[in-house]
């Protein structure tokens, strides 16, 4: 049974008793950082591959330096680093499922996940972005989908399973630049050109940067409608990933909106059939989420999230997604916990189906969670899943797993 990252258990605690203390307090907004430790130990109870108990464990160590207020610039300048080790566990192992019901399950490494420098113009209208980058942290993300643990609430299975290597996500990215432009305060564009094979396709822990035509570059685009807002929309990343709360701002904007965006391979893909042709893999997918309040405190409210994606069913295995959940968020302290029910299926293409005939049409998630603030620097998150036609093998039985998702976090700004 693996046994928890220690060397990054007892960081995390001496980062707690150092912020805990205030040793590096200070009021200078120059430098922002933040330690996250998330363990989640994980029990399949019936069904998948076999029943029985895995652990798995994330650290996200980031640090931002603003430069603008160091030096009172007007313009936004800051650079970002993150770095990212994983404990290694895997929960499909023991479930069989596709979409993967862990977002923190990841081989075993240490890694320099993102590492990007951003330049603001035109009072933050305009953004700029270069070098290594996380896609998800702005793209295809529904902010109530942020809470729940299986990856395919926090971006759609068809777009998770695209490329040679998968995209620019966790745990891997690639580098690249990012341009994001408000056009208002309710119209947002945002347009990505990154490498299109991150890492190394024969090597899951290598972080390797290799920029060459024949691996072409990955295509992303979104445009975001917001439909409610909150005063001026100042334009920043979106710190808030799939994987709540790790390693970024803990606050979670409340904005009504509906995303529209998509993504393409500029290198040749072959197709399932076995024929030889090739041609260009691409895809598409529409999201929005809407708030309901039920007081006068913003943290009280029900929020509803839904989405659905194509993709090229010539070169990928699921040709469409559709996942939605709802959200209930309450105040029981000074905190806000969360309360969530959300369902995904990702639906196999006639492509694939023919070639591998056995198999059937879809594989449904489905994931009741519950998260709250036992601390504020600790987290505690009991999870259950449990999933239909699990990679859409009919030999495999439908598994239920629960888990809890332990997260310890300390840092100033992020």
């Amino acid at each position: 049974m693996p046994k928890p990252n220690w060397t990054v258990v007892l960081l995390t605690l001496l980062c707690l008793y150092v912020n805990t203390n205030n040793v590096f307090a200070q009021e200078d907004p120059f430098l922002e950082y933040g330690i996250v430790y998330s363990s989640l130990p994980w029990y399949n109870l019936r069904g998948g591959l076999d029943k029985g108990f895995v652990y798995m464990d994330n650290a996200d160590v980031t640090a931002k330096l603003n430069f603008n207020e160091l030096f009172h610039w007007e313009q936004d300048f800051s650079i970002f680093l993150y770095g990212l080790g994983n404990h290694g566990g895997r929960a499909t192992d023991l479930m069989g499922d596709f979409q993967v019901a862990s977002n923190i399950q990841a081989p075993k490494a240490w890694r320099l996940f993102e590492a990007w420098a951003q330049q603001n113009f035109f009072e933050d209208k305009v953004s700029v972005l270069v070098g290594l980058y996380d896609l998800n942290s702005e793209f295809d993300v529904l902010r109530p989908g942020t809470i729940f643990v299986n990856s395919s609430f926090g971006i759609g299975a068809e777009y998770a399973q695209s490329g040679l290597n998968g995209p620019s996500i966790f745990p891997i990215s690639s580098v690249g630049t990012r341009l994001s432009i408000a056009l208002n305060d309710q119209i947002k564009l945002k347009v990505a050109v990154l490498d299109g094979v991150p890492g190394n396709v024969n090597h899951p822990k290598s972080n390797r940067i290799k920029i060459s035509a024949d691996e072409g570059a990955l295509i992303a685009f979104e445009s975001s409608f917001y439909t409610s807002t909150a005063g001026k929309y100042k334009m920043q990343r979106g710190y808030v990933t799939r994987r709540k709360k790790v390693g970024r701002e803990h606050s979670i904007p409340t904005n009504d909106k509906v995303n529209l965006g998509g993504w393409y391979y500029t290198s040749p893909f072959e197709f399932q059939d076995g024929s030889g042709r090739s041609g260009q893999n691409f895809g598409v997918y529409l999201g929005g989420q809407k708030y309901w309040f039920y007081s006068s405190y913003d943290d009280r409210y029900i929020a509803f999230f839904a989405r659905y994606g194509i993709s090229a069913q010539h070169y990928n295995q699921l040709s469409s997604a559709l996942s939605a959940g709802l959200v209930l968020a309450g105040s029981t302290s000074e905190a806000t916990d969360y309360f969530g029910v959300a369902i995904s299926s990702g639906f196999n293409g006639d492509c694939y189906l023919s070639v591998n005939p056995e198999r059937l049409k879809r594989e449904t998630a489905i994931e009741v969670t519950y998260s709250f603030p036992f601390r504020k620097w600790l987290t505690l998150q009991p999870d259950l899943q449990y999933v239909i036609n699990p990679s859409t093998a009919p030999e495999i039985n439908n598994p239920l797993a629960v888990g809890l998702l332990i997260q310890v976090s300390v840092g100033r700004g992020i």
